[in-house]
């Protein structure tokens, strides 16, 4: 899902667009940044990508979890993006922050492409079982799955810089199927992803 300049987003697996603001919740992001590095990730003094969790986590909590969306992110070199912000977000935090915001609660991954910042769910790589479940109902996948197409997902908007829900979901099927991505029907490749 993603939110965009005209304050549309698309939410849920079949749901009709919904209205919503497009800045970022300060109350989201907190100074808690994950040091953990994933195996094969060259040493940077400036990291390009950051990634960070929300409050209420512990700098343990936030490593270990990070390292789970951090794999599945270099499953489809997602940093090739450049500067982008890769944010987690605790699950009871999370539907009610979507409560509040007017979306709906069966969303696990938000993207602002102007910030360059995508959140997810904490659902999609640890914490509460009854909140797995119930992403597992609305989707039909298990969390590994959900992860997986949350972040082909959500590379689908911030790829192509696109907010359109059809072009994502397009991305991610070619990003599945590990071919290259191509962000419009006249465009050409505007970025390259290989396995």
């Amino acid at each position: 899902m993603c939110l965009q300049s005209s304050s549309r987003a698309q939410s849920g697996p079949d749901s009709p667009s919904l209205r919503a603001k497009n800045e970022i919740p300060s109350s989201l992001v907190a100074p808690l940044t994950s040091l953990s590095r994933t195996g094969g990730e060259p040493n940077r003094s400036a990291p390009l990508q950051k990634f960070v969790c929300n409050k209420g986590y512990t700098q343990k909590e936030c490593d270990d979890e990070m390292v789970v969306l951090r794999k599945g992110l270099a499953n489809y070199r997602a940093s090739d993006l450049g500067g982008w912000t890769w944010v987690l977000v605790r699950s009871e935090d999370w539907k009610h922050l979507l409560l509040a915001r007017g979306l709906d609660p069966g969303i696990p991954a938000l993207t602002f492409p102007g910030a360059r910042t995508t959140f997810f769910e904490e659902a999609l790589v640890a914490g509460p079982a009854g909140r797995v479940s119930e992403l597992m109902g609305v989707w039909h996948l298990g969390r590994q799955s959900l992860l997986d197409l949350a972040i082909r997902h959500e590379l689908g908007h911030a790829l192509c810089n696109d907010v359109n829900e059809r072009t994502a979901e397009r991305v991610a099927k070619l990003l599945e199927e590990r071919n290259s991505v191509t962000c419009g029907a006249m465009a050409g490749p505007k970025r390259g992803v290989r396995e």
